[in-house]
């Protein structure tokens, strides 16, 4: 009896104990059934967005308003400093510096007008000292005889006239005079060299004691408060028809003054000058390259958008994205042209009334 117990609860385990090893299991895996809650782009091309995921990535949309608006067009610029805005420090002659404080001002570092730099001991070669040294003994014994001759004059008092006494005087005060030059020149002569215009120093050249050479670069400056934004057009005919300009920097939008252009072509193109006021102007460097924004006086009918609303499908066509149910979206694509330096217009592919996205645009031409 216990032998038959044993035998009947083997069989029954011994199917259970026995399974496939690795690599020999040939079930079927369970189908994977996706979400239907997730973000998927749709057959049409259209995009399911859940309203959880539209508040996670911060949907904003915007309803399409058909305006009158200026024609834009956006060119290569970039900034410059303005003749003024700008100077050099050169050794006038040559010699050896001095600087104040022991170095000249740093890049970076601001300076005034009329700033002492440098102090430059002009330099002499040694024939020329020789020269110098020569004509001042020359000068000395010229002094001495002249000094004799005024005693002599003096000396006699009412026997000559006046005016011999006189010259004699003056003789002796020209020489003084001369040789006081020379001697001056002989001890080396110095000149002091100054900051033309206030600004900032945006290149340095020379160190304390060396020697330069006449028309030598010590220092260049540029006034950041007359920096100005240069831009080429390639059509002689825009200057007459700008209305306003701006440029984006920073994510912000700094308007700019038409200042005028000039009347000789620059590789085929028409330098425009632009001015720049306000706290803005802290932001730009000179030669630093924008893209400025026109708006001219010619207008057309479209639609308003910030620039962040434009994408790119498939085909490389510019789209922007609509809202066409609460959790729906679909693209459209369009043609658009610049309005400012953060906003374009859409002239062809949206209907007035229409909810276009704004914000995220991305993020939804890249569900899949």
């Amino acid at each position: 009896m216990n032998k038959l117990t044993l035998w009947l609860s083997t069989a029954l385990l011994f199917p259970a104990l026995i399974h496939a090893g690795d690599g020999h299991d040939h079930g079927e895996a369970a189908p994977t059934v996706a979400n239907p809650n997730a973000p998927q782009r749709q057959p049409d091309g259209s995009v399911f967005l859940p309203k959880q995921t539209q508040r996670f990535i911060q949907v904003r949309t915007q309803a399409a308003k058909l305006e009158t608006l200026p024609r834009s067009l956006t060119l290569n610029g970039q900034v410059i400093a303005g003749a003024d805005a700008s100077s050099k420090v050169q050794a006038p002659q040559a010699g050896r510096l001095d600087l104040a404080n022991g170095n000249l001002p740093a890049i970076g570092d601001s300076v005034t007008k009329g700033q002492v730099i440098a102090t430059l001991r002009l330099a002499k070669d040694a024939q020329e000292g020789i020269n110098q040294a020569a004509e001042a003994a020359d000068l000395q014994e010229q002094l001495k005889l002249a000094e004799l001759e005024q005693q002599r004059l003096q000396g006699l008092g009412d026997l000559i006239p006046r005016r011999e006494v006189d010259t004699a005087a003056a003789t002796v005060r020209s020489l003084q005079a001369r040789l006081a030059v020379f001697r001056k020149g002989a001890t080396g002569s110095t000149e002091t060299l100054r900051a033309p215009i206030s600004g900032i120093v945006t290149s340095s050249h020379a160190s304390n004691g060396q020697a330069v050479q006449a028309g030598d670069l010590l220092l260049e400056i540029i006034d950041p408060s007359k920096l100005q934004v240069e831009a080429l057009s390639y059509d002689p005919a825009l200057p007459a028809t700008i209305a306003a300009a701006s440029v984006a920097l920073n994510g912000q939008t700094i308007p700019l003054q038409y200042q005028g252009s000039s009347q000789q072509l620059r590789q085929q193109a028409l330098p425009l000058r632009f001015s720049v006021e306000g706290e803005t102007l802290a932001q730009l460097t000179a030669g630093l390259p924008l893209q400025v924004t026109l708006q001219t006086r010619t207008t057309l009918q479209g639609v308003a958008v910030p620039a962040e609303a434009l994408a790119r499908n498939p085909s490389n066509q510019t789209v922007v994205w609509v809202k066409t149910a609460p959790e729906h979206y679909a693209p459209r694509v369009v043609q658009h042209q610049a309005l400012d330096s953060t906003r374009v217009i859409l002239t062809a592919g949206i209907q007035s009334g229409e909810r276009v996205v704004v914000q995220a645009t991305n993020l939804i031409n890249q569900i899949r």
